[in-house]
């Protein structure tokens, strides 16, 4: 009887581990990380994935989305903390469509996120940023602070092709 006890306390523990993991899952970064950290700016848009062909090898992206901020993906979008696409249509489509909008007159953003977006280019991580799910899609840039996506529709519907993450742990 003792051994059934304690076989289900653990069993109780596991579950609520991988559940607590599942909502606030481990992000592993390794030392080299190469990433793209800001975009050529022409009439205040910037696509910063241009430059990488991610038609071939082994590529994916993973949105991370701060569990208070699961409530406002937009429909359509799986309603998770963690999403991936490794489908190179998908993600040449998300590419292509990945421009952005620095409203300079916008000066007073202090807004923060704890959600985030990170693109692999042969498993190794070449894009991350900030990222908001509200009215539009918004990334953050050092330089520039949160810029705006000028295609927000072609976006949603590429990112409700994304599959749930259910491994709580992310190597970077």
């Amino acid at each position: 009887m003792k051994k059934i006890i304690f076989i289900s306390v653990i069993l109780v523990l596991i579950f609520i581990g991988y559940a607590y993991f599942y909502f606030n899952p481990i992000f592993i970064v390794e030392e080299n990380v190469e990433s793209v950290s800001d975009c050529n700016w022409s009439d205040n848009l910037c696509n910063p994935v241009e430059n990488i062909d991610f038609s071939y090898g082994n590529n994916k992206i993973i949105i991370y989305t701060n569990r208070t901020d699961v409530q406002f993906l937009p429909d359509g979008i799986k309603q998770r903390t963690l999403l991936y696409c490794t489908d190179n249509a998908v993600i040449q489509q998300i590419k292509k469509n990945f421009v952005f909008e620095w409203n300079v007159e916008d000066y007073a953003e202090t807004t923060t996120s704890g959600s985030k977006i990170y693109f692999f280019k042969d498993n190794r991580v070449v894009f991350q940023s900030p990222i908001i799910f509200d009215d539009n899609i918004s990334i953050y840039f050092e330089k520039t602070g949160w810029v705006f996506s000028t295609k927000y529709d072609v976006l949603k519907d590429n990112f409700k092709k994304f599959k749930p993450m259910y491994i709580p742990i992310v190597l970077l």
